[in-house]
């Protein structure tokens, strides 16, 4: 498949992520050496990186624990309560947590170079290893597709 520009390219996969239901990004590039013109674009799924290691929990420092410790210790007769206070908390609005995107190390990606002044699909892996959105109306909530 051939396109007259990268970013025709792009919104031709980000238009059949769409329909699969996930969301996608620009990996990595290629430019030429001599004349600094980028010659390969690779598209991938947004979760394409490796997952992060999970090492169980954080590491604790004793000597920091201490000193929290002390801290508090010392703060407990000191509090003193204001009748402002009550009502600047209650103005605060919770704000809502965002979610991770859970990297999986999907393999799906469409590799384009730029093979005589055109954009050619050189490479292409649609299987993902993670569930897709199946619903159509939920798909415009992913992130390349807002």
């Amino acid at each position: 498949m051939r396109f007259d520009t990268l970013e025709g390219a792009k919104e031709h996969y980000n238009a059949y992520a769409l329909q699969i239901g996930f969301s996608i990004k620009m990996n990595t590039s290629r430019k030429a050496v001599k004349t600094g013109v980028l010659i390969k674009q690779q598209f991938v799924c947004n979760k394409f990186r490796k997952p992060e290691a999970n090492d169980g929990g954080a590491k604790k420092n004793p000597v920091l624990d201490d000193i929290v410790e002390q801290t508090k210790d010392d703060d407990e007769d000191e509090d003193i309560v204001f009748l402002d206070d009550d009502n600047k908390t209650k103005k605060r609005s919770k704000k809502r947590k965002r979610d991770k995107i859970v990297q999986t190390g999907c393999k799906a990606k469409m590799v384009v170079k730029l093979i005589d002044g055109r954009w050619e699909v050189i490479y292409f892996v649609g299987e993902h290893n993670h569930p897709l959105v199946d619903k159509p109306s939920l798909t415009k909530y992913l992130r390349s597709h807002q």
